[in-house]
């Protein structure tokens, strides 16, 4: 997310801005920093063991949770992690131009990525609720990699495309990049899936309290336990998935409004502020794994 910040630079004089001054602080936020880092790895890490060792891969929702806790690890290693070493030790010099559209490149492919899987969750949903007699039949392996490819495919190509269609120069350790590139990025790649997911999720919740009705009324003669376990079981997942969603706008919705409005207002925000919002955005691919984790009773009880 630092790679969109400073797209209204490239006709003003750069000046060096240090996230934060003094000896203290800077030992005190690389700490910190770093910790959120550690939590982020292991979290995703636990995920990825936790459910790969249930084998319930007939479920399609959790092929792309192990997928999307997959992204989020990317996050921490290839993201959050250099964003310290960046920031705070200046190790990663800018004269490595390759490096710096490298890290530009993940900073972009994984925040789409997010947006991408939530989707494909919502794909994956709405099949459940709707078509629930058809679910393994439309369902498929192959149809579920096809989303997975999908789900990577498209974020590495926004990505691309964006880094191939932006003037990028070099201002204190910072990439400036296009005010028109960073805004279409922005809308192609948050805004719009944003604002569909939020649609296909209000009508998924509401057909899976129409379907569960539904499914009783149909099966309650001759299974009522499965038509229990089942109305229990749909509603447990979306709730779970509503939660997720909400989070992930929660943390990266405050970046993309303040990209817009500093495109608009014309008012540069400080380095801190652009800092503070990225990790904020970052921040949700730590709490991302713990959520599912604890909301998930039967994960919980898997060792």
């Amino acid at each position: 997310m630092d790679n969109f910040t400073e797209f209204n630079k490239s006709e003003t004089l750069c000046e060096k801005q240090e996230i934060v001054s003094d000896e203290t602080g800077r030992i005190a936020c690389i700490v910190f920093l770093s910790g959120t880092v550690a939590a982020t790895v292991y979290g995703n890490l636990m995920l990825i063991v936790k459910v790969a060792r249930r084998k319930q891969f007939h479920r399609k929702i959790n092929v792309f949770v192990i997928s999307l806790a997959v992204a989020d690890l990317g996050v921490g290693l290839l993201v959050m992690l250099p964003s310290i070493v960046h920031e705070f030790t200046r190790i990663l010099s800018l004269e490595k131009h390759v490096t710096d559209r490298l890290l530009f490149l993940f900073d972009c492919m994984f925040t789409s990525s997010s947006v991408m899987h939530f989707t494909c969750m919502n794909v994956d949903r709405f099949v459940a609720v709707s078509k629930p007699f058809s679910y393994f039949r439309i369902m498929t392996s192959k149809v579920v990699s096809l989303l997975i490819v999908l789900c990577w495919g498209v974020p590495l190509g926004i990505s691309l495309i964006i880094i191939a269609s932006t003037e990028m120069k070099k201002c204190d350790n910072a990439i400036i990049v296009n005010g028109a590139s960073a805004l279409s990025g922005a809308f192609i790649a948050f805004y719009l899936p944003v604002f569909l997911n939020f649609l296909a999720i209000v009508n998924i919740y509401r057909n899976v309290c129409y379907q569960d009705k539904l499914l009783c009324n149909q099966i309650k003669n001759n299974n009522p336990g499965y038509s229990e376990r089942h109305q229990n079981r749909e509603t447990r997942v979306t709730r779970t998935l509503v939660i997720l969603q909400s989070a992930f706008t929660l943390c990266t919705t405050p970046f993309f409004v303040l990209l817009i409005l500093e495109h608009i207002s014309g008012v540069r925000n400080s380095n801190t502020t652009w800092f503070a919002m990225s990790w904020l955005g970052y921040f949700n691919s730590t709490i991302n794994p713990y959520l599912f984790y604890f909301l998930n009773k039967r994960l919980k009880t898997s060792r």
